[in-house]
């Protein structure tokens, strides 16, 4: 296949130099990690990262104003009441303070050997630290709390550091001494978690090339054309037909992109694969499974084409992006009327229509996510308000018949496998840390979930078998589980490249590629898969 017909290119490539600005301390890590114990399912994982963040475009507006519209820290996801330590030596400046938000309590060190101050926040009670207090590295200075206070709707540590005359927010992933990427292999996020600027789409889109902040500053991200879209016009991920692939030992690799390009590739449902090269005035279009269609967001107005005769067919989405169904032979969109907040979901309509345009109101419920299963079901999602309960419920396409298929606490990263029958989910922090893990659950009532006996960054290869790398392995590796057999095998190939880049890689439709950024060099990757027993 040509370099050509692998990709859709629809952006740019404008790269920035790491900005650090630290005072004197511009390549060195002179912070450790806040807790005493390393990552996992049952002591804490990384949430969000700092600066231009997905979700930072979307709550700027309510939560980063401050921070010129970026994320000014970055988020470690643990079960409340898990203690945090000091992350350098310093002093007591701040307990509490106003000035830096992060409800319910704060904590400000500051490093004046470092030049730099760092910031605790969300903090589950007042730190038992007392102002002017020396504190050494690896202290106890309190513990992870909620921002809303339940401790069921989002408990987690939001980590700063900033200059000491507090103006300033540096990237801590450039400070902190820790293996961001494999950190970056499990937690809220999956693959892309940078926002993107059509006019700039290469601009602050690795760990490392986030930009320095200057509080109260104008916002960096008021992006005239984003991609992808806000969560509440987002596509639901597409969900191939049934597939069976052949045995997989092993991948063949080969360089798609000069070093480092390009940030968020995506298979398109054809199996053509598309990522953003080049500044554009247009949002990429999605061509249907079998390619004939395809449908384009012009001016917030979608429309679905011909590509053989060029026909267009306006759909009344609101400027929601449809998905195909499995076939092709359908298209699922949602609308919300409001952002997401955890306190509560806003109504969400969801909308069904076929090929001519022609389309219904499926349903209008307090609701999370949608996905398709097959052609005749979806699965819906629903999070309780301030908590972390998740229900997912079957929606019969038919009759309309809507069927509950379980109820689980901190349901993370789920993804449905090509047919439908079955879905994967991490569940972190369960009340009985056994029960902490991933999961695979068959899509019919009554089926009880599996645990899996692994632990990592996982995708669907086809109906029954998930591709995995173990997470945080020193030496990083890809294996292949079989849902049916519970048999695991280990694929050869250059085991270099599956240090990934912020957890970017994904499988093509047909089961047979991957493509994955590489964090060795920033670039694109095509494993190609094969068996090489013969």
């Amino acid at each position: 296949m040509s370099h050509t017909a692998l990709r859709n290119v629809i952006g740019s490539l404008t790269l920035l130099p790491i900005l650090l600005g630290a005072p004197s301390q511009a390549d060195s890590k002179p912070f450790s990690l806040p807790f005493a114990v390393p990552p996992g399912v049952n002591t804490w994982l990384l949430e969000q990262h700092y600066g231009n963040t997905q979700e930072a475009f979307v709550y700027g507006k309510y939560w980063y104003a401050a921070g010129q519209g970026l994320h000014f820290g970055v988020d470690f996801e643990a079960p409340c009441g898990t203690p945090v330590i000091a992350i350098a030596d310093g002093v007591v400046r701040a307990l509490d303070s106003s000035l830096f938000g992060a409800e319910p309590h704060n904590l400000v060190i500051q490093h004046e050997d470092l030049g730099y101050a760092s910031v605790y926040g969300h903090l589950r009670a007042r730190s038992p630290l007392t102002l002017g207090q020396p504190v050494q590295r690896g202290d106890l200075v309190g513990e992870v709390g909620d921002p809303d206070g339940t401790c069921q709707s989002r408990p987690h540590l939001h980590l700063e550091i900033r200059s000491l005359d507090y103006r300033t927010a540096y990237n801590p992933a450039a400070l902190i001494d820790a293996d961001w990427h494999r950190l970056a292999q499990l937690g809220r996020p999956i693959g892309i978690t940078f926002a993107r600027d059509l006019n700039n789409p290469q601009r602050w889109q690795r760990l490392f090339d986030q930009p320095n902040i200057q509080i109260g500053g104008p916002a960096l991200n008021a992006y005239s054309r984003a991609y992808p879209p806000t969560a509440r016009l987002a596509p639901t991920p597409y969900t191939p037909p049934a597939l069976r692939t052949l045995p997989a030992t092993a991948f063949q690799a080969r360089r798609l992109t000069a070093p480092p390009c390009c940030s968020g590739a995506w298979w398109q449902p054809n199996g053509e694969l598309a990522y953003l090269a080049q500044p554009s005035d247009r949002f990429p279009m999605t061509p249907s499974p079998d390619g004939r269609y395809a449908f384009a967001i012009e001016h917030g107005r979608a429309f679905l084409i011909d590509r053989s005769s060029g026909l267009r067919t306006p759909l009344l989405t609101r400027g929601a992006w449809p998905t195909f169904s499995p076939s092709g032979a359908q298209l699922l969109w949602h609308v919300r009327p409001g952002d997401y907040f955890p306190a509560m979901q806003p109504l969400t309509e969801i909308w069904l229509a076929d090929l001519n345009g022609e389309a219904r109101l499926l349903r209008t419920w307090q609701g999370g996510e949608v996905y398709w299963l097959d052609e005749k079901r979806l699965l819906l999602v629903q999070v309780a308000p301030r908590t972390q309960r998740h229900t997912l419920s079957l929606l019969d396409l038919d009759s309309g018949r809507l069927a509950t298929l379980g109820s689980f606490d901190n349901l993370r990263r789920l993804s449905v496998a090509p047919g439908g029958q079955h879905i994967a989910f991490l569940l972190p922090f369960q009340a009985q840390p056994q029960h902490s893990g991933l999961y695979v659950l068959a899509t019919r009532q009554g089926a009880a979930p599996q645990k899996l006996p692994f632990i990592g960054s996982f995708r669907w290869q086809d109906s029954e078998n998930l591709l995995y790398i173990p997470f945080m392995s020193d030496a990083p590796a890809l294996h292949r589980y079989n849902i049916r057999t519970q048999r695991v095998r280990r694929l050869e190939g250059n085991a270099d490249l599956l240090l990934v880049e912020n957890d970017e890689w994904s499988v093509a439709p047909d089961g047979q590629r991957i493509v994955l950024r590489s964090a060795r060099d920033g670039a694109l990757w095509l494993l190609s898969l094969r068996d090489a027993t013969f």
